[in-house]
């Protein structure tokens, strides 16, 4: 079976993360998305290695644009004007990342477009949004943690405010986005009208942290920093050192704290009237993480998870990206996709949209490309002759 959003076209306008990714997620479900870049270097994320052999290709990159088309364009020239309106005739969908503005100054935006077409569908994605007194500030995810609230909560208690160690924010951003123009495609097929979305860093940021936030909003109740404490707050929902390793434990329940104790060979916690319930344990929690450890230290952090979840306590060892990519449970779920590289023998791995559908295979995908790689092939379909495209060519408009 076809792929969901087979014979769907994208111009894909973005750069960095939060739109290339957003265009990657559109990509894997089938979509042709032709990527529009700069023809002196392209997309900045291109540039984030500095190997020789990741020349104008970094695995970041890579990574987020498998399978797209790229044709340079200075947007900024008289000249691409006619080319971006031929495309977006072609077109489905257009995705943007700019600040807003930048698009209705280059004559580009949802309104000059959806008179070219007017069923387009139009994702903007900025760090603020398209309105607010914030709109026009530059964001990049280490920003938008400092703004978004999530910063005071990482790390342990007592220690300065922590980022997370990956653009999050960033990500989500561009993954909500996807999930907003699948939206929006699946209403075009019903009522047959186009659509302007609006997506920014800073609303994503606060609903990817929705169970810190609704709290405060309901009851007012201030979110702190936990640590590796699970949300439940439980004393035994926590991460322990073992014989070898660390290992985070998920005892929520007082039959998954006895079924604990019960495998560390340390019963005698389930009497000790310090720790015989929820609220003791909590009181007396420093004492408790001792006398665990002291069972958890005759095991290795790999023979605890297999123990404690066989007797029903979510349990795991503590992995880095090397010791989980490779797990025999990721390899049965087939998220890893395969891609070659363009200009050498090597080949390349990413990672799927991060759901299963049953008809649609994803481990095989087109490589990303070179920039300005289909650049010829797209003004041809266009249907520019070859002296117009030199003649483009040289006026630096493409390359």
């Amino acid at each position: 079976m076809p792929p969901p959003l087979n014979g769907i076209t994208v111009i894909d306008f973005t750069h960095i993360m939060a739109g290339p990714f957003c265009t990657h997620n559109l990509r894997m479900l089938g979509a042709k998305v032709i990527k529009i870049e700069r023809p002196d270097d392209g997309d900045m994320m291109r540039h984030y290695d500095t190997r020789p052999e990741f020349k104008h290709m970094a695995p970041p990159f890579l990574g987020i644009n498998t399978g797209k088309m790229s044709i340079t364009l200075d947007l900024s020239a008289k000249e691409a004007g006619d080319i971006v309106l031929r495309l977006v005739e072609t077109a489905d969908v257009v995705v943007e990342n700019f600040r807003p503005g930048v698009m209705e100054r280059l004559g580009y935006g949802y309104n000059d477009l959806k008179k070219i077409k007017s069923d387009i569908i139009y994702c903007s994605i900025s760090g603020f949004g398209q309105t607010g007194p914030l709109k026009n500030r530059p964001a990049y995810d280490h920003t938008m943690q400092a703004m978004g609230g999530v910063m005071p909560l990482t790390g342990e208690p007592g220690s300065a405010p922590t980022k997370v160690g990956f653009p999050v924010f960033d990500t989500f951003a561009g993954y909500s986005a996807a999930f907003a123009v699948v939206c929006a495609v699946l209403q075009r097929e019903r009522y047959g009208n186009g659509q302007y979305i609006d997506v920014a860093m800073l609303d994503t940021s606060l609903v990817l942290m929705i169970s810190m936030v609704a709290p405060y909003l309901i009851a007012a109740d201030l979110p702190k920093k936990v640590g590796n404490r699970g949300f439940s707050n439980s004393p035994t929902a926590d991460t322990f050192s073992a014989g070898e390793g660390l290992i985070s434990i998920g005892a929520n329940t007082q039959k998954q704290y006895e079924s604990l104790c019960k495998c560390i060979n340390r019963s005698d916690l389930i009497e000790d009237r310090r720790f015989i319930s929820r609220e003791s344990r909590l009181t007396n929690e420093v004492e408790l993480r001792t006398q665990l450890e002291i069972g958890l230290r005759t095991k290795s952090a790999i023979e605890w998870e297999e123990i404690l979840n066989q007797h029903h306590v979510p349990a795991s060892a503590i992995r880095s990206i090397p010791e989980i990519i490779d797990h025999p449970q990721l390899t049965e779920r087939s998220l890893k996709c395969r891609f070659s590289i363009k200009g050498s023998n090597a080949s390349g791995t990413t990672l799927g949209t991060g759901f299963k559908l049953a008809d649609v295979d994803q481990t095989e995908i087109a490589p990303p490309p070179t920039l300005g790689e289909n650049t010829d092939e797209i003004l041809q379909n266009l249907g520019l002759n070859h002296a117009q495209i030199q003649n483009l060519r040289r006026a630096g408009i493409v390359r």
